[in-house]
């Protein structure tokens, strides 16, 4: 009995150093800034940020600035690719195409289309087309712009969308139960696994996800189940962002910058 006692003993202590184990940080700069939700960096180094509901561009030691007033607030935009950025204004059910000098190339009303849409999801795919979870059918599918047209890629599910991601090839979701999937162009879904409750995330790979909850960042791998709790030393902070072994951590005031492998 004593033996067993000791052992768990020694057990609990081994867990509780376990847990405290975290992935440090080294830290770079911290920038003051005004309010704003920074957006992105492209691999030209110009930022890309929300400031008044004005989606901005900012390097070369100038900023340029879109605002559409009559579209409400930009639900989220997409980077992949500079010379074709994609703003959604999810209460208008609209998309707004940009050049890269931030002058709108198309305006898209899922509302107005011949079969109407309503887009909770949307992103850019590869041949300009465009990612988009159709809240009416309950799919994900592939818009054509060109030809106007939609194509569910999945059958219809009712867990909902708690988080999305997406890239050329793959679109990723975490529905309200905590799942997470990947859709690539042909219709294949895969389950990637569960995820823990968050307030936000930033998909890192297939297997890798960034994530915070109460104000802490945690790095979650999906295939081991385990997560690491990332060393910043902020107590509060807005939002985050993971690029190229750098983590930006984003305060009311400041931007802070650290150096980090996660990948």
């Amino acid at each position: 009995m004593k033996k067993i006692a000791l052992l768990l003993f020694f057990m609990g202590c081994i867990l509780t150093h376990a847990q405290e184990i975290g992935m440090p940080v080294k830290f770079l700069s911290n920038t003051k800034t005004k309010p704003q939700r920074y957006i992105g960096t492209d691999a030209f180094g110009w930022e890309y940020t929300i400031a008044d509901n004005e989606f901005r561009k900012t390097g070369e030691g100038k900023t340029l600035k879109y605002k559409n007033v009559a579209l409400g607030e930009i639900y989220r935009a997409d980077l992949q690719n500079p010379l074709q950025i994609v703003l959604f204004y999810r209460r208008f059910n609209t998309v707004v195409l940009l050049d890269n000098q931030l002058n709108e190339t198309a305006v898209i009303n899922f509302s107005a289309l011949p079969v109407k849409l309503i887009a909770e999801a949307v992103g850019l795919a590869s041949q300009n087309r465009l990612w988009l979870y159709d809240v009416t059918t309950q799919q994900i599918g592939l818009y054509d712009p060109l030809r106007n047209n939609f194509r569910a890629l999945t059958p219809p599910f009712n867990d909902g969308m708690k988080y999305y991601q997406s890239d050329y090839n793959y679109f990723y979701w975490i529905d309200n139960t905590g799942k997470c999937f990947e859709l690539n162009l042909f219709g294949k879904v895969r389950s990637l696994g569960s995820v823990p409750d968050f307030d936000a995330a930033q998909l890192l790979s297939p297997t890798l996800i960034l994530y915070s909850l109460d104000n802490s960042l945690y790095l979650y791998d999906l295939s081991s189940q385990t997560a690491k709790h990332i060393d910043i030393t902020e107590k509060s902070f807005v939002s985050f962002y993971y690029a190229s072994q750098i983590l930006s951590i984003f305060t009311e005031s400041e931007i802070i910058k650290y150096n980090i492998n996660l990948n």
